[in-house]
């Protein structure tokens, strides 16, 4: 349990000095934007390309582990809309929202160094592969909600394939894979200010997500984040353990990678979206930072598992 926590207690630690130093002032709103700005567009986006495009091109394209994954993500996410739909008596365009809040992990700011650190380097191609999938699968799933209610389809279809395209952390991924699979490198300074960047990754995004989340609305509804933070945080890696048992065929260290990643909290990004559709903001933005306090037990648990008590004894 030490090693788990030696892991993960830096992290949540990170995302609450983050939260502190919102808290006494030291840092305002504006600030928080610029520093997940800067986390979003340069840092992240450094840290996923130097750790991809060093990995074995073989590994890359793993679509075995991809429907498995996304799989799970599906029955998360629909099952998810269609209880609180049924339970919270919620439009479609919220119960879109909620079913996004229960299957988006915060593999962006959480899951990529966390798992890089708790399995090595090697843990970032499915990491990439999780990222990649995961966007396009849940960005289509949240605009197929929301859309009947947004006027043209095809325009926010369009509008949903325009932002994906410009993620940066999907554009660093990409040239990542390039650059794996043609053995092109870096000129030696840029690689040098390329993993110098890199490095900042972990607490500069860890910190601007507690800034991000500190000051977001706490509303009543402890029926409805209850049962968000039960999908992502338990509900989710259960799944997950259970298709990769009833498929098997996957490397052990992608298994665990998947189910680290299916263990973290709701990502900054629905909160996001959320904003973007004016659609079930104040309980998004409530989602994400009560399941953020809630895995600072869930997460050092599962890694725990995952780590020293072999959870998984499954043969591949």
């Amino acid at each position: 349990m030490i090693e788990a926590l030696t892991l993960s207690v830096p992290f949540f630690a990170l995302i609450f000095m983050g939260m502190g130093s919102r808290m006494i002032g030291f840092f305002d709103d504006s600030a928080a934007k610029h520093l997940s700005r800067f986390a979003f567009f340069i840092v992240l986006p450094a840290f996923m390309f130097i750790n991809v495009a060093k990995s074995d091109a073989s590994d890359i394209l793993n679509w075995g582990f991809v429907w498995r994954y996304e799989l799970s993500t599906l029955i998360i996410f629909l099952s998810s809309a269609g209880v609180g739909a049924v339970l919270f008596r919620l439009t479609t365009r919220e119960s879109g929202v909620f079913g996004l809040a229960s299957a988006y992990p915060n593999y962006g700011y959480m899951g990529v160094p966390l798992a890089i650190m708790a399995f090595g380097a090697e843990a970032a191609i499915p990491m990439a592969l999780i990222l990649m999938a995961d966007t396009i699968v849940l960005l289509a799933l949240v605009a197929a909600f929301v859309a009947p209610r947004q006027g043209n389809p095809a325009m926010v279809m369009l509008n949903i394939i325009k932002t994906m395209i410009s993620n940066p952390l999907l554009i660093s991924l990409v040239f990542g894979v390039i650059f794996a699979m043609t053995g092109m490198q870096l000129p030696v300074m840029l690689d040098n200010l390329v993993n110098i960047i890199a490095g900042a990754a972990a607490p500069t995004a860890l910190f601007a997500l507690g800034m991000t989340l500190y000051g977001q609305p706490i509303k009543s509804a402890v029926g409805e984040i209850s049962l968000i933070s039960l999908w992502r945080l338990i509900v989710h890696p259960v799944l997950l353990i259970a298709i990769f048992a009833l498929f098997p065929g996957q490397d052990m260290l992608w298994i665990n990678v998947a189910i680290l990643s299916a263990s973290l909290p709701v990502a900054a990004n629905v909160y996001m979206l959320a904003q973007h559709y004016n659609i079930y903001v104040g309980r998004a933005a409530t989602s994400c930072l009560i399941s953020t306090i809630i895995a600072t037990i869930t997460v050092p648990v599962c890694l725990y598992l995952l780590i020293e008590a072999k959870m998984l004894f499954l043969t591949y």
